[in-house]
C-alpha cells in the first residue's frame, strides 16, 4: 500500500517516479508468485511499462527495468500462452544483457533471465537451438557470480534444468549427471526457510526420477520420492506451486507402484493429483498436466484392479488433458500417448473396433510430433506397434503385422544399450514373431521369438515381471518345437522367482507377486525329469518353493564361508541382514496395528508407516548392492543363490525325504536318503495332475463346512458325502502315491516305524498323504496303511530340516512350556474343550516322572503378552480358534486380534522346541500359493521351533483335548528333559489310538499333522 501512496504523492515527471513504479511492480509480482492472482501480474507489467517509458535510453537502471519486465512477460506467457509475450520478453532481455557492462553485478542476473526465456521457448516450441542458447547464457551467468553470492543457487538451478532437459532430448548421460550435481549444490547452498528451497528440491527429485527411468536403479527412485516429499512439505498449502509439488510427488509414487506394485503408492498418488487439480484454477496453463497425471493414474489403477468405471474416468480426463494442451507444447505427446493407451485398453476389454482405430490414430499423432532422438520416442513407437498387432489379430491384415514389427524394431533401435525399457521392446517384438508363426506356421518365426524372449529373460536390467513373463513365453515356444533351449528357459524362470518376491516389498505384496509363477517350478521339475536330471529337479524344487521363508533364513545365516574369505563383507552383510529383518518385522507389525487404530490416529501412523517402509526398501537396496559385489568375487558367483544337491543331501539325516511333484505332464516322487548319494526317482504313472486336483475337489466335498471356522466349535462333524467317500480318497493316495514310494524304499514290514518326511507340491499339499491307506473291512490287518510302516512328518523345504537339527546350543535346565488358552475377549464362540485340554496338560505334567517341566500360562492373552512369553518359553501350546486367511492367517487372541504369521516370524528365539497348535486351520495353506507354505504352522517352524503340530482343517473341540493329553503323556513319559524331536511319534501314537477307539470319524482325526523335525 505504501508504494501506491508513494506514487500518488509523487508529481508526474519527478525523477523518483520510475523507482516508485518499479517498487510497486516488484511487490505486485511477488504477491502474484505467492497467491497466483493474474490481476497482480497484469498490474506489475503495466507499472514496469510505465516506468520504462519515463526513463531515458542509456539510463543506468534501464537494464534492471528491462530484465524485470522481461521476466514478468515470460511468466505471463507461461500462464496465458500468448507467443507475443515471449517474443517481447526475449527482445527486452537481450537488450538488458547488451546494456549491462561486463563486471556489473546485474550482468549475471540478466544473462540468467535471458537463459530462462530461451528455455521456456524451447519447452513450448521444441527448437533445439533455443535450448543450446539457454545453456550458453546460464553458463555465462554462473561463471560471473561469486561462489558465496546469494543468487548462486538460482544460477545452478537454472543451468541444471537446461541440462536435464537436453538429456531428455538427446540422451547424453553426462548432461543428466551434471544436472543432478548442480541441483544438489543449489539445495545445499540454500538455507532452510528460503521459499526457493522447495523449487530446487523438486528439480533435484525430478532429475533423480529421470535417472531412474534411464538406468533403473531403485535407489534413484527412492531419492526422488524423498526430495519430492520434502519439497511438498516445505510448500504452503495455498502457494501457487503447491500443485506442482504434489504432482511431482505423485509421479514418483506412481512410478514406484509400477515397479514394486505397492497399491498404497498409487492411492497416495491419486489423492495428490486430485488435490493438485482442486488447487489449480480453471484456465491455468498447468491444469492439463494435472488432469493428465490423474487420468493416467486412474488408468493404471484400472489395469491393476479392473474397476470398470476407473477406465471411463481415465479416458474422460485424458481427453480433457489433450484438449487443453496447446499444439506444440512439449507435454502434448505425453497426453496423446496416455489417451491412446487407455483407448487401446478399452478395446482389449470391450472389443469395440472404433476404440482400436482411435488408439492407432492417437498414437500415430504422438509418434509424429515427438522429435527424433527424444527419450520418449521408443515408448510411443512400442505402444503404436502393440495397437497394430492387436488389429492384425482382430482383422488379419498382414500390413498391420509388418507395421507392428517395424515400429517395435524402431523402438528397439532408438533405445540406448542398458536402458531398462529395452526388455519391453524386445518382448513386444517377440510377440509379433510369435503371432506371425501362428498365422503362417513358419518355424523360423518361432525360433526368432524364442531368441528374443530368451534375450529379455536373461537380461539383468529391466522390470522383473517383464523378464519373468518373457521366460514363460520362451518356455511355451520352446516346448512346441522341442527347442534345445527348453531346460535353460526353465532354469531362468526359476531363478527369476525370488526376484519377483523382492525382499524390500511388504509381506502381502511379496506373496501377491509370486502368484505369477504358481506352477513354474513344478513344470520345470517335470522338464528336468524328462531329461533325466534328477539332482537338478531336487535343486529347483528347493529353490522355487517356500521362497519367502527361504529368504528369511538367508537373513539369519552366519555366512561362514564368506567370513573366512572376506570377513569385512561378511560382517557388513550380517549387519545389513539383521537391520533388514528388523525393519521388515517393524513394517509388518506397524501395518497390522495401523488397521486396528481409531481414525483420529491414522495420519500420524500413516507417516510412521511410510518412514518404516522407506527404511525397509533402502536397506533391501543396499543389501542387493552388497550381494552383487560379493558375487563378483572368485568362488562366490552363486552366493546365496541356488543350493547344490550335495548341500541339500546333508539335510536328510537318517530318514528319507520324499518330494512329490505334480505337473501337467507328469507326477513323480523324488526320494533323498542320507546314505544314498543319488536321487531315487519313483514315477507315478497312474497319478496325473488332473487326478490330484480331482482328489482335492473330492476332499472339499467331504469336508463340507468342516474347513471353515464354525460358530460353536473347533468342530469336525462328518459332512454329507455327496457320492464320494474317505475310503476312496485315501485308497487312491495309497495305491497311486504312497505304496510305490514305500516299495521303492523297501519298507515292507508293518510295525517297524521309520520316520519319513513328505515335501508335497501343488495339489498334493492339500491331500492327507500321511493317512493314505485301505480302510475297508477286508484290509483291517496291518500292512495296508502308511501309518503301519512310517511316522509321517511334513517339511516345507529340505533346508529347514538341516536347520532344525542344529540348535544353537543344547537345551539345559527346566523345560518351560507356555500354554495359551482361548481368551474371553477374542470375539468368537467359546470352546468348552479348552479348559479340559489345559487340565489334561497339567495332569500329565503333575504325574510325569520328569521334574524338569515348568508350565507357564498366558493371563491376558494379548498378542503382546503372548509374544513376550514365547521368547521366554521353550515350547508353546495354543488351545484357541485359528483362521487361515492369507498373510493374515493366525491364532485368535484377546481384543479380537490375531497372532499372525508376521508376528511369529519376527520372534527372536533360540532354535528348537515344539509348537503345538491345537486350533483350526493352522497348517492349511492357500490354494493359489500351494508351494509357499503360507500358514501359521510354517511360520512357527521358520521362527525357530524345531517341530510343529498343526491342523489341515477344522478340528473337534471334543476330541482335541484327548490328542493333546496323549501327545504330552508320550513326550513326558520318562524322567529326562523332553525332546521335541519325539513329537511326531507321539502324535502318531495319539492319532492311532483315537482312530482305533471308534470315537472319531475320518474328518476328526485326519487333520492333525506334524511339520518339521
Amino acid at each position: 500500500m505504501r508504494y501506491r501512496d508513494a506514487i500518488d504523492l509523487t508529481p508526474h515527471g519527478h525523477p523518483d517516479e520510475p523507482s516508485h513504479l518499479r517498487n510497486l511492480g516488484n511487490s505486485l509480482f511477488s504477491r502474484f508468485e505467492r497467491l497466483g492472482e493474474l490481476s497482480d501480474l497484469e498490474d506489475a507489467i503495466s507499472r514496469f511499462r510505465d516506468a520504462i517509458g519515463l526513463i531515458s535510453h542509456g539510463h543506468p537502471e534501464e537494464p534492471t527495468y528491462l530484465n524485470n519486465l522481461g521476466r514478468f512477460l515470460v511468466t505471463r506467457f507461461e500462464r496465458c500462452g500468448e507467443p507475443t509475450d515471449l517474443d517481447d520478453a526475449i527482445s527486452m532481455l537481450r537488450d538488458a544483457v547488451d546494456l549491462t557492462p561486463l563486471g556489473h553485478p546485474w550482468k549475471s542476473t540478466c544473462l540468467s533471465s535471458l537463459g530462462d526465456s530461451f528455455f521456456t521457448r524451447f519447452r513450448r516450441f521444441g527448437e533445439l537451438s533455443d535450448l543450446e542458447d539457454s545453456i550458453s547464457r546460464h553458463k555465462d551467468a554462473l561463471d560471473l557470480i561469486p561462489h558465496d553470492h546469494r543468487d548462486k543457487p538460482i544460477c545452478l538451478n537454472n543451468l541444471g534444468k537446461s541440462f536435464v532437459t537436453r538429456f531428455e532430448r538427446l540422451g547424453e548421460l553426462s548432461d543428466l549427471e551434471t544436472s543432478i550435481s548442480m541441483f544438489m549444490d543449489a539445495v545445499d547452498l540454500t538455507p532452510r526457510g528460503r521459499p526457493e528451497k522447495a523449487d530446487y528440491l523438486n528439480n533435484l527429485g525430478n532429475s533423480f526420477k529421470v535417472r531412474y527411468d534411464r538406468l533403473g536403479e531403485l535407489s534413484d527412485l527412492e531419492d526422488a520420492i524423498s526430495k519430492h516429499r520434502e519439497a511438498a512439505d516445505l510448500t504452503p498449502h495455498d502457494h501457487p506451486r503447491k500443485p506442482t509439488s504434489l504432482g511431482n510427488l505423485g509421479n514418483s509414487l506412481t512410478t514406484r507402484f509400477r515397479r514394486l506394485g505397492e497399491l498404497g503408492d498409487l492411492e497416495d498418488a491419486i489423492s495428490m493429483y486430485r488435490d493438485a487439480i482442486d488447487l489449480t484454477p480453471n484456465g491455468h496453463p498447468d491444469k492439463f498436466s494435472h488432469l493428465n497425471h490423474l487420468g493416467d493414474s486412474l488408468f493404471t489403477r484400472f489395469e491393476h484392479s479392473g474397476e470398470p468405471n476407473g477406465l471411463e474416468d481415465a479416458i474422460s480426463m485424458l481427453r480433457d488433458a489433450v484438449d487443453l494442451t496447446p499444439l506444440g507444447h512439449h507435454l502434448k505427446p505425453t497426453c496423446l500417448n496416455n489417451l491412446g493407451n487407455s483407448l487401446f485398453t478399452r478395446f482389449k476389454r470391450l472389443g469395440e473396433l472404433s476404440d482400436l482405430e482411435d488408439a492407432i490414430s492417437t498414437l500415430r499423432d504422438t509418434v509424429n510430433i515427438i522429435p527424433h532422438g527424444h527419450s520418449h520416442k521408443p515408448a510411443s513407437l512400442g505402444n503404436l506397434g502393440n495397437s497394430f498387432l492387436a488389429r492384425f489379430e482382430r482383422l488379419g491384415g498382414l500390413s498391420d503385422l509388418e507395421d507392428a514389427i517395424s515400429r517395435h524394431r524402431d523402438a528397439f533401435d532408438l533405445t540406448p544399450h542398458g536402458h531398462p525399457h529395452m526388455v519391453i521392446h524386445l518382448n513386444n517384438l517377440g510377440n509379433c514373431f510369435r503371432a506371425r508363426f501362428e498365422h503362417f506356421g513358419d518355424p523360423r518365426d518361432l525360433k526368432q521369438a524364442i531368441s528374443l524372449y530368451s534375450r529379455v529373460a536373461s537380461t539383468p536390467t529391466g522390470r522383473v515381471s517383464v523378464r519373468f513373463h518373457a521366460s514363460r513365453n520362451w518356455i511355451s515356444c520352446a516346448r512346441r518345437i522341442r527347442h534345445h533351449s527348453l531346460l535353460h528357459a526353465h532354469s531362468v524362470a526359476v531363478n527369476l522367482l525370488p526376484q519377483l518376491a523382492w525382499i524390500g516389498l511388504s509381506l502381502r505384496n511379496r506373496y501377491h507377486e509370486l502368484l505369477q509363477g504358481a506352477d513354474v517350478v513344478r513344470e520345470a521339475v517335470a522338464a528336468a525329469l524328462d531329461s533325466g536330471l534328477l539332482e537338478t529337479a531336487v535343486e529347483w524344487l528347493e529353490q522355487g518353493r517356500s521362497i519367502i521363508w527361504g529368504e528369511l533364513f538367508q537373513l539369519r545365516s552366519s555366512y561362514e564361508e564368506l567370513s573366512s574369505a572376506h570377513p569385512d563383507h561378511a560382517l557388513k552383510l550380517r549387519e545389513l541382514s539383521a537391520a533388514l529383518e528388523y525393519a521388515s518385522a517393524n513394517r509388518e507389525t506397524s501395518s497390522s496395528s495401523h488397521l486396528e487404530q481409531p481414525r483420529s490416529a491414522t495420519h500420524r501412523t500413516t507417516e510412521s508407516l511410510q518412514q518404516e517402509a522407506d527404511r525397509h526398501r533402502m536397506l533391501a537396496i543396499e543389501r542387493d548392492k552388497l550381494l552383487l559385489e560379493i558375487r563378483s568375487f572368485p568362488g562366490f558367483e552363486g552366493f546365496l543363490l541356488r543350493k547344490q544337491f550335495s548341500q541339500l543331501h546333508a539335510s536328510t539325516h537318517s530318514s528319507p525325504v520324499v518330494l512329490l511333484n505334480a505337473a501337467e505332464s507328469r507326477c513323480d516322487a523324488l526320494i533323498v536318503l542320507a546314505d544314498v548319494n543319488h536321487v531315487i526317482h519313483v514315477p507315478l504313472p497312474n497319478f496325473t495332475f488332473q487326478r490330484s486336483t480331482g482328489l482335492q475337489n473330492m476332499l472339499e466335498k467331504l469336508l463340507g463346512h468342516a474347513r471353515v471356522l464354525l460358530s460353536d466349535d473347533r468342530k469336525g462333524d462328518p459332512a454329507t458325502l455327496c457320492g464320494v467317500s474317505w475310503e476312496s480318497l485315501l485308497s487312491t493316495l495309497w495305491n497311486g502315491i504312497v505304496k510305490p514310494v514305500l516299495d521303492a524304499l523297501a519298507f515292507s514290514t508293518p510295525g517297524d516305524l521309520s520316520r519319513i518326511f513328505w515335501c508335497p507340491t501343488g495339489p498334493f499339499v492339500f491331500l492327507p498323504i500321511h493317512a493314505a491307506g485301505l480302510y475297508d473291512t477286508q484290509h483291517s490287518q496291518p500292512g495296508h496303511k502308511v501309518s503301519d510302516f512310517v511316522v509321517s512328518s511334513y517339511a516345507p523345504t529340505l533346508s529347514i530340516l538341516a536347520l532344525s537339527s542344529n540348535p544353537a546350543a543344547a537345551p539345559s535346565g527346566d523345560l518351560r512350556l507356555l500354554a495359551v488358552r482361548q481368551p474371553s475377549s477374542d470375539g468368537l464362540p467359546r470352546l468348552p474343550g479348552v479348559d479340559t485340554e489345559l487340565k489334561h496338560i497339567k495332569a500329565v505334567i503333575r504325574h510325569s516322572p520328569s521334574r524338569c517341566i515348568t508350565l507357564m500360562e498366558s493371563s491376558a492373552g494379548t498378542v503382546e503378552e503372548v509374544l513376550s512369553l514365547m521368547k521366554e518359553a521353550d515350547w508353546v501350546h495354543f488351545a484357541c480358534h485359528g483362521i487361515q486367511d492369507d498373510v493374515n492367517s493366525g491364532l485368535c487372541l484377546a481384543d479380537r486380534r490375531r497372532l499372525k504369521i508376521s508376528d511369529v516370524i519376527a520372534l527372536s528365539r533360540p532354535r528348537g522346541g515344539l509348537a503345538f497348535l491345537s486350533a483350526c486351520q493352522t497348517a492349511m495353506g492357500e490354494a493359489l500359493l500351494s508351494d509357499e507354505a503360507l500358514h501359521i504352522a510354517a511360520g512357527m517352524l521358520f521362527a525357530g521351533y524345531g517341530g510343529v503340530i498343526g491342523t489341515m482343517w477344522s478340528i473337534s473341540d471334543e476330541l482335541a483335548p484327548g490328542v493333546a493329553r496323549d501327545v504330552y503323556a508320550q513326550l513326558f513319559r520318562n524322567g529326562a528333559r523332553p525332546d521335541h524331536r519325539g513329537a511326531a511319534r507321539a502324535l502318531h501314537g495319539a492319532i492311532g489310538r483315537l482312530r482305533e477307539s471308534g470315537k472319531a470319524s475320518f474328518v476328526t482325526w485326519l487333520p492333525f499333522i506334524h511339520v518339521g523335525l
